[in-house]
């Protein structure tokens, strides 16, 4: 048996010991360290781990961890959004194969900065922690618009609208209430990069609002409506081939949490369930509101995620461990090259909100060397 990747995470709050139960659930994987600027909390790690780490192995900076510790293989960045770009920047300078926290950054330049780290360093593995594609629903999602049946039951996607609310007070506090943007910062990213990757298309523009409902005391816009644009490359000026969703995101409404994603098509609909997709099939095409016939496809029938046993975040370490072990020559989905695309959207709606105008994503990309393979 090959010996375990080390790794260590950097920033033990909600999010970083989120990613220590997954490190404990995967075999590859062992962890060496916690770094934190909480010295307090650091002298109490062997209790707050259960004994997986001692009090000795945590540290204030991934610098003394080289230096007083052991090298890890892998170094998960679980910090405030807007310490991202320094922090991942340090760690691959120091040879070490990275797994950042999304939203990647807080601006477009210190995005494209630590895009292009990645691409100065082919030998280390680079992820984003955006989960969300990694689900059942959303994996059977993809894996449905890509087989067979959805030629003959579903067709040519069309239209997309996706709501998701529900009152997060707590969300407020913490490091997040220095965002100016809250949700267009943070969860708004996941639906970007999750309807990217159901669909295979890229979003090429995007007009949207950030706002406070008039009641909100937050220090920053709480939820976003947004008119999204999706195309494959070739189509990216081609309007008619485009693929248009309408997105709400919410953490102020009060009221039971609720979600809704549902997908339009030329010969019947289909909305992501807790249990895969429920369709809605059109019997008569020349009236599609009397004959519906209702169908359904299922995570058994999508397979497992990925060709692995896991979801969510175990699916970005199994990546992250596959890609180390073939030297950088493979890279997991959610790669910086790849995750880019994704935040890149968030910063776009974010600008059109500001100037009132629709924003064309691509502008953030285009002239980088490495999305014109």
């Amino acid at each position: 048996m090959a010996d375990k990747k080390k790794i260590v995470i950097i920033g033990f709050g909600g999010q970083g010991r989120h990613w220590f139960r997954e490190i404990q659930n995967h075999p590859d994987f062992e962890l060496t360290g916690i770094i934190d600027t909480d010295t307090e909390m650091l002298e109490h790690l062997k209790e707050m781990t259960a004994g997986m780490v001692d009090n000795d192995q945590g540290y204030v900076s991934i610098e003394d961890c080289v230096q007083f510790g052991e090298k890890p293989d892998v170094a998960v960045i679980a910090t405030p959004i807007n310490t991202h770009h320094s922090i991942v920047r340090e760690t691959m300078a120091l040879g070490i194969n990275t797994i950042c926290e999304k939203n990647l950054a807080s601006t477009i330049q210190q995005g494209r900065q630590m895009l292009q780290c990645a691409l100065d360093h082919p030998e280390l593995v680079t992820a984003v922690g955006l989960q969300n594609r990694f689900g059942y629903g959303f994996w059977t999602a993809q894996q449905f618009l890509r087989s067979k049946e959805c030629e003959e039951k579903f067709g040519k996607l069309g239209v997309i609208k996706w709501y998701d609310s529900g009152y997060r007070g707590e969300k407020r506090w913490g490091w997040r209430r220095y965002l100016m943007e809250i949700y267009a910062e943070d969860q708004c990213t996941h639906w970007y990069d999750s309807l990217r990757c159901i669909t295979g298309l890229d979003i090429v523009q995007v007009k949207a609002d950030c706002f406070m409902p008039q009641y909100s005391d937050w220090h920053g816009s709480s939820t976003i409506m947004a008119n999204l644009a999706l195309a494959a490359p070739e189509n990216y000026k081609h309007r008619h081939k485009w693929v248009w969703c309408q997105l709400f995101g919410d953490w102020q409404l009060g009221g039971p949490p609720s979600s809704s994603f549902q997908f339009f098509g030329e010969k019947g609909q289909f909305t992501i369930a807790s249990l895969g997709l429920e369709l809605k099939i059109y019997k008569d095409p020349t009236n599609r509101t009397i004959k519906i016939e209702e169908d359904a496809y299922l995570p058994v029938d999508a397979g497992p995620i990925r060709n692995t046993p896991y979801v969510h975040q175990g699916v970005i370490l199994e990546q992250v461990s596959r890609g180390i072990d073939a030297g950088g020559a493979i890279q997991p989905d959610t790669c910086f090259k790849e995750a880019f695309k994704s935040f890149a959207v968030s910063m776009g709606a974010i600008e059109s909100s500001h100037t009132g105008q629709a924003i064309w994503v691509p502008k953030y990309w285009e002239d980088m060397p490495c999305y014109k393979e």
